[in-house]
């Protein structure tokens, strides 16, 4: 699939901030480290007053090509983003990189970490698949997360890095983490449209719902609930003990799951993790543009 004269078109800032630049980034050489606060303290600046909004809908293309929705599910192409694919992600990187996100206002801000982030987790997973095992990719403190990905600001960040700015806010609303994709099935699904600063909020929320409420994320036996490795990750923005994060839960929980967890004290995690990938077939169900970075719409965040 080429998707390189499609994804060349450039994302505006509606509002007066530059166009995005698609110069080539080149990933290579960026040292690994873990995060560093100091350097990522200039991104708590936000300018409450701006109304400028990032135009998204280069980010609508690549998602909606890439992610594969099926119901409270993704998947996502591997294949397609083998080559030509991983090189358009890229371009789309370096017009992020282009942008000073502290001009923007808080929730303007959050979606542009969300959607950065959500392109360099697509770039490198694809960059591991199928050799590397998702095991050992995706354990706090590897590569995946250190591994220094795009320059914002003058400032070389790693999804890691990312990871810390976009939990700063978890205080506020514990629900950012499930903007926190992974290429696995058992974390939340992917976005398979871009998220807006208008609706990010609300599109959280709705990703909180649906990555609880989805069958298999939470299982109960008599007073134990497991849940998958992502929730165990993320429970210091969540609540320590058992008690808060089963508290979490239960916020979220449909009435179905809530009667399941009536009798819930302790906790326990499912350790499995397997690559979410989309086995490739006809996507003539799919209707004009499937599978290509064309028009469309997409389906928001836990939507």
């Amino acid at each position: 699939m080429s998707t390189r004269p499609t994804l060349r078109r450039q994302l505006a800032l509606i509002g007066g901030i530059s166009m995005f630049a698609f110069a080539a980034l080149a990933p290579a050489g960026f040292a690994q480290s873990a995060v560093d606060q100091s350097a990522l303290a200039r991104f708590d600046m936000a300018n409450m007053a701006s109304r400028q909004v990032i135009d998204y809908r280069v980010i609508d293309q690549a998602l909606g090509s890439l992610v594969v929705a099926d119901g409270d599910k993704s998947e996502i192409r591997f294949e397609a983003l083998k080559g030509d694919g991983e090189r358009a992600l890229s371009e789309l990187v370096s017009g992020f990189s282009s942008i000073d996100p502290t001009e923007l206002n808080a929730n303007e801000q959050l979606a542009y970490w969300l959607n950065l982030r959500a392109i360099l987790v697509l770039r490198a997973s694809a960059q591991a698949y199928p050799g590397r095992g998702v095991d050992k990719l995706i354990q706090p403190g590897s590569p995946f997360f250190t591994t220094k990905a795009v320059t914002v600001s003058g400032v070389p960040l790693s999804i890691g890095d990312i990871d810390a700015i976009i939990t700063k806010r978890a205080a506020a609303n514990p629900n950012v983490i499930y903007g926190l994709v992974l290429p696995v099935r058992e974390a939340p699904s992917f976005p398979s449209i871009a998220y807006r600063g208008n609706t990010v909020v609300t599109a959280l929320d709705d990703a909180a719902r649906s990555f609880i409420n989805r069958s298999g994320t939470v299982r109960t036996k008599a007073d134990t609930v497991q849940v998958p490795r992502f929730l165990i990750n993320h429970r210091h923005y969540l609540g320590e003990d058992d008690a808060a994060l089963i508290g979490h839960i239960r916020g979220l929980a449909s009435a179905k799951l809530s009667q399941k967890l009536a009798t819930a004290t302790k906790l326990a995690s499912d350790e499995r993790v397997s690559f979410n990938y989309f086995i490739e077939r006809s996507f003539a169900d799919r209707g004009p543009g499937a599978g290509s970075f064309g028009g469309g719409e997409g389906r928001a965040a836990g939507s």
